[in-house]
């Protein structure tokens, strides 16, 4: 994609601009596809090869800010001729911001523990149920057949007798 941008050509304290059509990861002093005026903000003298700025803004060339503001200065009209005007922002607007985001970040903080705190509900809940129909299988197994213990405590005795067998058959 190509810019049109302006570079610096001057001598030190006394800038002097050409416009040109470079490739836009360029660097700014680097090498540039063609000239197409020069801008002397001392003077505010511009000269302006309209017919190459509207060529190279038809093959979708994009001017910069300063170099649309100089453009649309200068007269020219084109779709693609776009300047931005940049809003400055007020102390007590910064100021207002800053408080709206803390209360923003305050306000997703108290979300997100009302939200731990009702999953540590339903969680807890969840485990109480899950503990009654452990409870109430295990009192519905103990009347099926008979035992008077639990069958948890049976069914952790049954492998301690099988290790001991296992344990005599080896020796």
């Amino acid at each position: 994609m190509q810019k049109i941008r302006l570079t610096r050509i001057g001598k030190k304290k006394h800038p002097f601009y050409r416009i040109v059509v470079t490739p836009k990861e360029s660097p700014v002093q680097g090498k540039f596809t063609a000239i197409l005026g020069n801008y002397d903000p001392f003077t505010k003298n511009l000269s302006l090869n309209e017919d190459g700025i509207l060529e190279w803004l038809n093959t979708g060339a994009q001017p910069s800010n300063t170099v649309a503001k100089l453009l649309l200065g200068a007269g020219m009209k084109h779709k693609l001729i776009v300047y931005k005007k940049a809003r400055r922002v007020s102390k007590k607007e910064l100021e207002a911001e800053k408080v709206a985001a803390e209360a923003e970040k305050v306000k997703i903080a108290a979300e997100k523990e009302a939200a731990k705190a009702e999953w540590d509900e339903k969680a807890q809940e969840i485990a109480e149920e899950h503990a009654e129909e452990k409870a109430a299988e295990e009192t519905a197994e103990t009347e099926v057949t008979g035992e008077s213990e639990p069958v948890a405590e049976a069914t952790a005795q049954e492998p301690a007798k099988e290790d001991k067998s296992t344990e005599q058959t080896t020796e």
